[in-house]
């Protein structure tokens, strides 16, 4: 996935197996759970969000970060595949994107469980709710297109080492269709 490598061609077993997008789904979801839980751990808090936190509620963003993630995954490498000439640039441009849409995503599930059931049905609060969410899916968009640049960027580093791995690739690059 090289500067003018093909990426969605018939040779590239990345793209088109969903094992590879739930691997990278759930790798995603993990890893972004595991560095919330570690700064909230290095912040102080996390002890009495945890004791407020519900189970059920817990559970329910888990599966919704999953399912955003899930979804967003495939759809970034549906459209990398789509692109016979992405280079490592279009990838990580693809990746920012729906990495965004996956911050707007799951910024809105979490509005949904966490917000929405005790909110106050008062005309000045949903103005205030609307604001919130408006201001809030914009910085979403900036955050989840950062952290989907780096999701990204690593993705590629294990494909790369994968593609490196497989059998009947050349040492230090990677098989073409041109390879007999």
């Amino acid at each position: 996935m090289g500067e003018g490598t093909p990426v969605g061609t018939d040779s590239d077993p990345f793209t088109d197996d969903p094992l590879v997008v739930w691997a990278l789904a759930s790798f995603h979801t993990a890893a972004l759970v595991a560095v919330l839980v570690a700064a909230l751990y290095l912040a102080g808090p996390l002890g009495d969000l945890l004791g407020g936190l519900d189970t059920l509620v817990g559970l329910a963003l888990y599966l919704a970060l999953w399912a955003s993630t899930w979804w967003t995954t495939r759809r970034a490498l549906r459209e990398v595949a789509d692109d016979t000439d992405a280079s490592a640039f279009t990838v990580v441009g693809v990746g920012g994107k729906w990495g965004g849409v996956n911050g707007v995503l799951f910024l809105w599930a979490l509005l949904v469980v966490v917000a929405v059931p005790v909110a106050d049905p008062t005309l000045g609060a949903v103005f205030y709710f609307l604001v919130f969410a408006g201001i809030g899916s914009l910085l979403a968009l900036g955050v989840g297109g950062i952290v989907g640049v780096a999701f990204v960027a690593f993705d590629l580093a294990l494909f790369r080492v994968a593609s490196s791995l497989s059998p009947g690739a050349a040492p230090g690059r990677r098989e073409t269709d041109e390879t007999p």
